[in-house]
Order: C-alpha cells, then structure tokens, then sequence
C-alpha cells in the first residue's frame, strides 16, 4: 500500500445561524472546502444542527464557504458565509454567516482586462462597468456613485482595523437631484472610460470586444492638457475622489480593482463634505482614501487576482461573502458577467446573491446593453 504524500487531518466545521434561519432550512447546506493554493475544492453538506466534516484534508491554507436561500416575508433572504481555515493539525472551527437581500440595482458586467491590439500591445481604454435595474419598478441613480477599494489583494488588508466600512481610493457620482436620471427595469446603463467605438475608432483598437459608443456616462478626468477623451454623447461622471490621480481612471487588468455601488445621503454638496470629513491615510503616507460605511453600499462585487490571492479578501461578508475573477488573464478581452436567474415576462432577472463566487460567469465575452441566458 502506498504511503500518503502527506499527513492528511480532519476539519469539522459548525456554521452559525442567524436567528431569523427556519430551522427546517439549517439541513444540507452545500458547503465549499477551497484549497487556495492549489486551486481544488471538496463539498459536503450541514445536518440538522448545522455540522459539516472534511476528512483526509492536506496541509494548507483553506476557505470554506456557502450560499443557500430561503422564503421569508413573503420573499427571498440570502444565507452567506466565508471562513479562513489553515489546517496544520485537526480543525474544529464555526462559519459565521450573514444574511442579506437582493437589490434592486445591480453591478450585471464588468470589463476590466483589456485586450491586445494588432501589434501585440496592451490596450485597455474599452473598460466598462454596467449597471442594471433588477427589479419590477423604475430605479433612479442620481447621486448613486462607483467605488473602488484601495487594494489590489496582493497582501494583507492594511486598513481591516477599520470595522464595518470599506476603504476606497475612488468614488465617482452620477448627477442628478433625485430623478433626473431614471433606469426602467431591465434597462441596463454602461459607464465607459472611453465612450467610443472601440471597434473603428482611429484611436481605439480594431481587436477590441466593444463599441461603447452609446455609452450613457463616462469617466472623464478633466486637465488644462485635455489629456483624456470627452465624449460628446456621454453624460460626465463626478469625480469626487481620486486618490491616484492620473490622466484617465484605469481598472487593474489583472483583476485587482474591487468595486461598489454605494448611495452617500444628501446632495452632492453633503456627500462631498461627508467624503472630506472621512478620509484616511496609511502610516507615513499623505494619499488619502475614503471610508464608506456598510451600510451605504448597494451592490458590491470583490475581485481579485485568482484563488491564492483570495486570502487578501477586502469586501466584509456583508456586502459580498465571495469573489470572483477573469480566469483567462490580463488582456485576454474577456469580463464578468452576472448569471441570469429566470426571465419574468420578457425581464431577465439577473442572480443576486451577495456572493460573487456564485453569481458571476468567469470569462464572459463582453456584451455591453444585451441580455442573454
């Protein structure tokens, strides 16, 4: 008989219910056992009182993870849990969960890894994110604004002392007074960093995935210099905090850039006061960055590099338990893309879980305004 490679140890895992949980839906919760290192993963399922064991488990460093769901008040609630988990010796540990909701508007896409030009250069200016109205009524997003976290997850979380918040070291606000700009439902909004046709452009790329000239808004960064491109068809972001300030916004084509949909309360002028009162800075350093309360996000999405840098998760299990990444690499001209739930009378219902593991396709081709299964 052959000897083991290695010396293989038991994990027994309690997961931790809320107390608004039916008890006839505590019993055979999937629960995901990742190596992060190797990239594999073994499932079991709860019993009744919430129990689940992994056997012959190698040396290594570990998540465990689930998502499940259940009827309550007459709709759906999310169960979402994430644990670390190192095994180096016998493991008996508890999941802690969270519940939450579906919203109504809802990260569906985002293009962050670029693509090759014909000359084999690096080109990502036909990066996008889009937003969608997954509900049944009209969404308005006036004052709305996207966020980035500071960190790439290349390392431990600098700012995880500051509890129930995200860090970000961008927030960009879309005008309006309250309903100026509406989204109907099932309508889907794209904010471009360039709003061109990528495709034709002479300044884009003909290998590009994408013709955003019909982009609603734009991130446009403003200098005496004009360095970068003002469409004249796309309503303008509000910058509103750019730490790294360059000559265009740019999402790390690796996948490093995890970003938000947040609401701040108040007008414009109250969210940029509330921004400059809620500022941070790392040790020795004079770049600040913006704190925004859990409370105030919308929809989140936590990207990262791959599984192994998974362990630098930087989004609370509140607003996203998961993440999820562009497994085919940087500028491989591919994005995330939300799965689709059902189709209610012609609506796609794009799945919403809080939990990107689950809700996001991998290497999606982009296809910004359409719906498909």
């Amino acid at each position: 008989m052959k000897t083991p490679d290695f010396q293989s140890y038991s994990v027994n895992l309690t997961v931790s219910f809320d107390p608004d949980v039916p008890v006839q839906d505590r019993d055979s919760i999937k629960v995901s056992f990742t190596n992060l290192t190797k990239n594999y993963s073994k499932t079991a399922y709860t019993d009744a009182e919430g129990k689940v064991s992994f056997t012959n488990i190698e040396p290594g460093f570990y998540s465990a993870s689930l998502s499940a769901s259940f009827v309550a008040n007459g709709g759906n609630d999310y169960l979402n849990g994430l644990k670390k988990v190192d095994v180096f010796s016998e493991v008996n540990d508890t999941i802690p969960t969270t519940l939450s909701k579906s919203n109504a508007v809802i990260i569906k896409e985002f293009y962050y890894s670029g693509c090759l030009t014909p000359a084999g250069k690096y080109y990502s200016s036909d990066q996008y994110i889009e937003i969608y109205n997954n509900s049944s009524t009209i969404q308005y997003i006036d004052g709305m604004s996207l966020v980035e976290d500071q960190s790439y997850a290349i390392a431990p979380y600098y700012f995880s002392y500051i509890k129930d918040s995200i860090v970000v070291r961008m927030i960009w606000s879309f005008p309006g007074n309250g309903n100026d700009y509406p989204i109907l439902p099932g309508q889907n909004i794209v904010i471009a960093r360039d709003a061109i046709d990528h495709k034709s452009d002479p300044n884009g790329n003909p290998l590009s995935p994408v013709n955003l000239s019909k982009a609603e808004f734009e991130f446009y960064v403003y200098s005496i210099s004009g360095g970068d491109f003002d469409s004249p068809t796309a309503v303008n972001m509000i910058e509103d905090l750019f730490t790294f300030r360059g000559s265009d916004v740019v999402f790390h084509t690796r996948g490093g850039s995890a970003i938000a949909l947040v609401k701040i309360p108040g007008d414009s002028a109250q969210r940029k006061k509330y921004i400059d009162n809620h500022l941070v800075a790392k040790v020795g350093s004079n770049r600040y960055y913006g704190v925004i309360p859990d409370s105030y996000v919308i929809d989140a999405v936590e990207v990262t590099w791959d599984e192994a840098h998974a362990v630098y998760k930087r989004f609370p299990v509140e607003i996203d338990a998961g993440y999820t990444y562009v497994s085919a690499g940087s500028h491989s001209g591919k994005c995330i893309r939300r799965k689709v739930k059902e189709v209610v009378k012609g609506r796609f219902v794009y799945q919403d879980t809080n939990n990107s593991c689950n809700d996001f396709l991998k290497d999606a081709t982009p296809k910004p305004w359409i719906n498909e299964w």
